[in-house]
């Protein structure tokens, strides 16, 4: 350093830690909530007969589609307290209202898919199908509560919220078990998990009372959600193909690939989390989103580089030796698929937050043409483990690659001025 040059400014070191530190708490949370429901899968395959393992496994696959609102809610609140509103605590109260109202929607419309549901999913019965609506009505609160602490940046408590949550599921669920034995008796575990987070989670956000004006509120989680379905479909949709296309064998080894794309992809959650609540306004975006951007790919490269020096070492250490013969040392290609995951969430939030209904139009085309690409091949006799994965990256690539080009445009545009920052 010259003489001419001067150290950097101790706020400016004190904001990068106070940043980077909570991203690596939420981050490092968040793959233990869903390090702990991976733990109850393979728990619940080694207790329930395959019949009953199909049932669980159904339901938990339309539990991905139930949880939307609460990823919508968390979303829409985050970025509502990340503007900075004048009155607050005003705000939290209206906030909290739409997330009592947005669970309470989840479950009425939960009781009108029971009979669907039965029917569609082969159940003897509906008793499954209301103790999954059970499990979703607390954990769309849950949601909710996250999305106060996020956008309010404490995101220590949200950490602790978020560990209390994936104990209380997934224990819940594993409990439910080892007691019971059934499916219904992991879905009461995980309900009476997820009943007990709701608490958790609104005593650590101060808890929040009532106050009407919520309209806007709950048109924002909705559009949101509708976004976010598609990104949630986008995650999944491989995986689901896999399991529909191909032989039980190589869609088993797709499923244990597939855990490598989905730590590329939560590993570097907490950076979206942290970053969402100042994108609310352009010059945040403006400022961090590149940056958040660039973080997440080098997340993703470093995944990405460990797995290929594993190689063919890789599936059999995370499922056992008779794993891997199909793909070999391709596992590397999943972990890329999670990074672009990634990269498709972060950009995606960015879209929301900018009110652009492109980047929720661009998501579910990303879904389209992977499943259309997908079934062509399948005519075609054409699928294997790794074109399967192929056909995802391929679709995550235009899909990220679309985002990226709206953000180099974005970047060059004149600036918005920015609001001052929160203070919390």
């Amino acid at each position: 350093m010259t003489a001419t040059e001067a150290p950097p400014a101790p706020g400016f070191l004190r904001r990068r830690r106070a940043a980077a530190v909570p991203a690596a708490l939420v981050s490092l949370a968040l793959l233990g909530v869903n390090g702990l429901a991976y733990v109850m899968t393979v728990v619940a395959a080694r207790l329930l007969a395959p019949e009953a393992f199909g049932e669980l496994a159904a339901l938990l696959g339309v539990m991905f589609i139930g949880v939307v609102p609460a990823i919508g809610l968390q979303t829409a609140a985050a970025l509502t307290l990340g503007a900075n509103p004048r009155d607050r605590a005003a705000v939290v109260a209206r906030l909290h209202t739409a997330t009592w109202v947005g669970a309470g929607a989840v479950g009425l419309l939960g009781l009108l898919a029971v009979v669907p549901l039965v029917s569609l999913l082969h159940l003897s019965g509906p008793s499954t199908v209301l103790w999954l609506i059970a499990v979703l009505v607390p954990h769309t609160l849950v949601g909710g509560y996250d999305g106060l602490l996020q956008g309010t940046r404490r995101y220590r408590r949200l950490a602790l919220v978020n560990t209390t949550f994936g104990v209380l599921k997934s224990g819940g669920g594993i409990a439910g078990l080892v007691i019971g034995g059934t499916p219904e008796a992991a879905l009461i575990g995980m309900a009476a998990g997820c009943a007990g987070s709701a608490v958790v989670g609104w005593w650590f956000s101060g808890r929040p009372g009532f106050a009407r004006g919520l309209r806007v509120h709950v048109v924002a989680a909705t559009k949101a959600s509708g976004a976010l379905l598609g990104l949630v479909l986008m995650v999944n949709l491989d995986l689901l193909l896999a399991r529909h296309h191909l032989p039980a064998d190589l869609a088993g080894e797709y499923a244990v690939a597939s855990i490598f794309a989905k730590v590329a992809f939560w590993l570097p959650q907490g950076v979206s989390v942290v970053l969402l609540p100042r994108l609310a306004n352009a010059g945040g975006r403006r400022r961090l989103l590149p940056v958040a951007a660039a973080l997440v790919a080098l997340v993703g490269a470093v995944i990405t580089a460990a797995t290929a020096v594993l190689g063919a070492r890789a599936l059999p250490l995370v499922g056992g030796a008779e794993y891997g013969d199909a793909l070999g040392g391709a596992v590397w290609v999943f972990a890329i698929l999670g990074t672009l995951f990634a990269l498709a969430q972060l950009l995606l939030y960015s879209g929301i937050a900018a009110s652009d209904r492109v980047a929720a139009v661009a998501v579910w085309c990303a879904v389209a043409v992977e499943g259309i690409g997908v079934e062509v091949m399948a005519y075609r006799d054409g699928l294997t483990v790794l074109t399967v994965a192929g056909i995802a990256v391929g679709a995550s690539v235009l899909l990220v690659g679309t985002g990226l080009i709206r953000l180099w445009r974005a970047h060059g545009s004149p600036p918005v001025p920015a609001r001052g920052p929160i203070t919390a």
